[in-house]
């Protein structure tokens, strides 16, 4: 026996050892996973990028290209625009070309003095180009070939933006002045948002020199700030020479650490003088969000294997060294296993059923029973039994759902119904099942599953939608149900031709009631008032109160013809008149109130909504002017 336990010891000595090398193993095979997924999720972020970068540039490349042909359409005619006539043709044209472009804001034409010969923009004729880089950097190096890139600088109309200047030279070849086009910043704006597919995504374009034109989503000073600081990201790809770079480091403007596709655009069909230059990033936080997720995850999962696999070598070893008592142990650990089940059962509130398809005979527990007033010691209901106490508007879905799992085309049988308790009412129940058991063929012999009692749940699913569509205090259809079978109602009338009638009506003295006798008063004579109205329409029409002391009658299928829908709409109004004059039972007080109406009658969808309930609305003040005493005063549109 000692050399047995020798043994058995130093055989979980090297049990030990394997699993702790078969966790470094796992460990390092999961650390290898995570590095390489959180390296393969930057190499997609980092191509998504710069393939966003790129159809940014391709757009913006495309509207320089644009804007260049413009400016050389402009300077192929200077010979005439420069010419006292030719101006006003020079503005029109300036007008036209802009107005195709969407990328460009403002064109005009200045000559060497800076003063302004032409432009699609009135206001400026005649002015005067400011002292800026653009103009003297044109002049002094006057290149036709050459497409000046002004640094962005606030406009004399307040706008932000820089300037595509183009020299036009007089007959000798001089310099003669310039064409310039102000681009556009909202239509760029638009561009960049445009790429924006994570909200910590942000795109900006700068110029050369460094100032940046503008970044989306805007940020208060970055418009205008200069990036060109050593170190910074944009520095670094000004440095390298490439057209394109995709990068991650701090921001230089904002401070965040995001990785960041940059491109230079500079069209090779164009001579641009300076380039701008494109950027579009991501915050690194946010991008690694979803890896961190996943490391969490695999951390988890490898902490609770680690944790299941050593409580299960502990155990293992443990049966080995109370072997004589294994056969108690198993009894043991099956009891206490199905103690276990019953209660997760019990604790989740849960009735679990099975089913032998074959025969229809149902075995159940006692939490099933309980749901519909059954005990343990009752006899379970086959499942013809069953389905008798299943409610006939819900049992062909609950048949339809069980073929449709048994012939495999659903995962799971997950179905809502109701079964009758043996008291009478109706139990909302949540079933969910699967089958557990198939022959050589596929067909279904047994499905396993659970009932859940959700009857509160609906009965509040069900006063919710009763508060979104009813008036607390009269149960009458809200201002938001009354709109829906208004717009039903109308195109009811308008396949039937029949005419359809708003009234709108409201208390007169309602407010002495509220004041003199109490709001709790008041409340009741809103009550009552629902109750007559609705006595006097049929069950197809209806009674809605829009708030306070406004209630709103909408009545269908009037005559076919304008005086006989007017006839019984006056007639209806007849009726209800005839139920207000009683007085009304306010507690001790008898109380009689007059009301004023105003209807208008509607065919059809031709009349909007809104107009039909003005329309009614001021025939119901007309009434209120004109009444000559009675219960109701009626006025028509």
């Amino acid at each position: 026996m000692h050399q047995m336990i020798v043994a058995t010891r130093r055989q979980h000595r090297i049990q030990w050892l394997l699993v702790v090398l078969l966790l470094a193993l796992l460990g390092a095979a999961l650390a290898y996973l995570v590095l390489d997924e959180r390296q393969r999720l930057l190499q997609r972020e980092g191509k998504r990028l710069m393939d966003q970068a790129r159809v940014v540039e391709e757009n913006i490349g495309h509207q320089l290209i644009g804007a260049s042909a413009a400016l050389d359409s402009v300077r192929k005619d200077m010979a005439y625009f420069a010419t006292a006539e030719g101006q006003g043709a020079a503005s029109r044209h300036l007008a036209a070309l802009s107005a195709a472009m969407p990328g460009v804001r403002t064109m005009l034409v200045a000559d060497t003095q800076r003063t302004i010969l032409a432009s699609n923009r009135e206001e400026l004729l005649g002015g005067q180009v400011r002292e800026r880089s653009y103009f003297g950097a044109a002049k002094s190096h006057p290149q036709l070939d050459t497409l000046y890139v002004s640094e962005p600088y606030t406009t004399t109309l307040k706008v932000f933006s820089l300037n595509l200047d183009k020299i036009w030279t007089d007959a000798r070849g001089n310099f003669a002045g310039i064409v310039i086009a102000t681009l556009d910043p909202d239509y760029f704006a638009v561009m960049l948002r445009s790429v924006l597919y994570a909200p910590d995504m942000r795109a900006a374009l700068a110029h050369w020199d460094g100032k940046i034109l503008m970044a989306m989503p805007q940020q208060p000073g970055t418009e205008g700030k200069n990036l060109a600081v050593p170190g910074s990201m944009f520095s670094r790809h000004r440095d390298s020479g490439k057209t394109e770079n995709l990068m991650t480091g701090i921001v230089y403007s904002t401070g965040e650490e995001r990785m960041m596709a940059i491109r230079t655009i500079a069209p090779q069909a164009i001579g641009m003088d300076k380039p701008l230059v494109l950027a579009v990033s991501r915050e690194m936080g946010a991008l690694l969000l979803p890896w961190r997720s996943t490391a969490l995850l695999y951390g988890q999962m490898y902490g609770l294997l680690a944790l299941l696999l050593l409580v299960s070598v502990y155990l293992s070893q443990r049966k080995q060294m109370a072997l004589l008592a294994l056969t108690k142990a198993r009894e043991k650990e099956t009891a206490e296993q199905a103690q276990r089940m019953d209660l997760a059962l019990a604790g989740a509130d849960l009735g679990l059923w099975d089913v032998d398809l074959v025969t229809d005979k149902r075995e159940v527990n006692a939490r099933a029973q309980e749901m519909i007033g059954l005990t343990a010691n009752d006899a379970v209901e086959d499942v013809v039994d069953w389905h008798a106490r299943v409610h006939p508007d819900d049992l062909p879905a609950l048949r339809a759902a069980r073929i449709d799992h048994e012939a495999g085309r659903t995962q799971a049988l997950v179905i809502d119904f109701r079964v009758r308790h043996s008291d009478g009412h109706w139990v909302w129940i949540h079933s969910r099942g699967k089958v557990t058991q198939r022959d050589e063929n596929g067909r279904a012999l047994r499905m396993t599953g659970t009932y859940l009692d959700v009857t509160e749940q609906k009965l509040a699913q069900a006063q919710i939608r009763e508060l979104a569509f009813l008036d607390p205090l009269t149960h009458l259809p809200n201002r938001r149900l009354l709109m829906d079978r208004l717009g039903q109602a109308r195109l009811a009338s308008a396949r039937s031709h029949l005419f359809g009638v708003v009234m709108l009506f409201d208390l007169d003295g309602f407010k002495w009631v509220n004041d003199k006798l109490g709001h709790d008063m008041g409340d009741l004579l809103l009550q009552q008032l629902a109750g007559r109205l609705l006595a006097c329409v049929r069950l197809s029409d209806t009674v809605a109160r829009l708030g306070g002391d406004e209630f709103v009658v909408l009545i269908q299928n009037l005559g076919a013809t304008w005086p006989e829908a007017q006839d019984q709409a006056h007639g209806l109004a007849a009726k209800i008149e005839a139920a207000l004059r009683p007085p009304f039972a306010l507690g001790e007080h008898q109380h009689t109130i007059g009301a004023s109406v105003g209807f208008a009658l509607f065919s059809g969808e031709d009349q909007a909504i809104d107009s039909l309930f003005k329309e009614a609305d001021q025939a119901m003040y007309a009434a209120k002017r004109f009444r000559q005493g009675g219960s109701l005063a009626v006025e028509a549109l």
